[in-house]
């Protein structure tokens, strides 16, 4: 393999890191897979396609060593749901938490779970109503019975 296949791999794989889905369509250009990523479908290869992780990385000074990097998941750079910040009972200090049994405090989230898989499939109907693309309305009703699947396992 030559260094612009290794390079076009690694554009390829880079994508699929940062959350692109991989389409059956091809490229015209150069033939790598299309993906779709933030609501466009774009070739990783020709478009300049940016890691938004990239963004987050502090700036490193020349004269230190770069610290080990260390990834944030999309989960834990969106907004905290509405229904995680709500709570019946007070907050317990971090000493408490400690003591507090695992199995407790998993048995309490599951109604919160299914709360959120609840509006989350909701959202996805509505947003449904006005799609026209077959694919997307795939996703849409896959990521539904994924909820489904999910909500069945906890009970």
């Amino acid at each position: 393999m030559s260094n612009t296949d290794d390079e076009n791999i690694q554009k390829i794989s880079r994508m699929l890191e940062i959350g692109g889905t991989m389409l059956a369509q091809h490229c015209a250009n150069c033939g790598a897979p299309l993906f779709r990523y933030q609501g466009r479908v774009l070739c990783p290869v020709c478009d300049d396609v940016r890691d938004p992780r990239a963004s987050m990385q502090p700036p490193s000074s020349p004269a230190v060593a770069p610290a080990p990097k260390t990834e944030v998941s999309p989960v834990e750079k969106k907004e905290t749901p509405v229904a995680a910040v709500t709570r019946s009972t007070p907050l317990i200090s971090p000493d408490e938490e400690t003591t507090v049994s695992q199995s407790s405090s998993v048995s309490a989230s599951i109604p919160e779970l299914e709360t959120l898989l609840i509006r989350k499939m909701v959202s996805l109907a509505s947003a449904m109503q006005d799609e026209t693309d077959v694919r997307r309305l795939s996703d849409y009703l896959d990521m539904i019975e994924r909820c489904m699947d999910i909500m069945n396992k906890m009970k």
